[in-house]
């Protein structure tokens, strides 16, 4: 995946980042992601940019929502989905109670939402639903699938455009 490679990028130009080591990544639990994630988002500032992967965008979301006290500089999200549109206990549990949409677009200065529209694990239309949800900007690519490459090219983009 693309983690080490873009902590590496914003490392070399001076952007400390932090990648939390989320237990059993193969089989999410929500609740177990959110404690390991915990002492990270309890520093969030309004500098912080937090950059969430598929299901690691809920939790970004489910974060932000629940444990950052501070507004943050941007938010990336990359093929979020949604809602749980398949019977999954993993996606189950991330979306087992409301997320307070509003509450979110107040905690984040800039948000992005990073979508491919041959994605086959997310369905494209998920990231228009976000961009309403969060009033936020959506980039859709052609041909980037599920983001599960050594690289993400466009993350990194949007990342440098924000911080400019």
């Amino acid at each position: 995946m693309w983690f080490p490679w873009i902590h590496k990028k914003l490392e070399a130009d001076g952007f400390p980042s932090v990648v939390p080591a989320l237990p059993d990544p193969l089989n999410p639990t929500m609740a177990k992601w959110m404690r390991a994630a915990t002492p990270v988002a309890e520093n969030w500032d309004e500098r912080s940019v937090v950059i969430g992967h598929s299901i690691g965008g809920v939790l970004a979301l489910r974060l932000l929502e629940h444990v950052c006290k501070k507004k943050i500089f941007a938010l990336i999200l990359v093929a979020p989905p949604f809602a749980s549109f398949v019977s999954v206990k993993q996606m189950e549990t991330a979306f087992a109670f409301p997320i307070d949409w509003r509450k979110l677009r107040s905690l984040a200065k800039n948000i992005v939402i990073i979508q491919s529209k041959n994605d086959p694990v997310v369905p494209f239309d998920h990231g228009f639903r976000y961009r309403e949800a969060l009033e936020a900007k959506l980039v859709m690519t052609k041909k980037d699938g599920h983001f599960i490459g050594r690289t993400a090219s466009v993350v990194w983009r949007e990342f440098q455009r924000m911080i400019k």
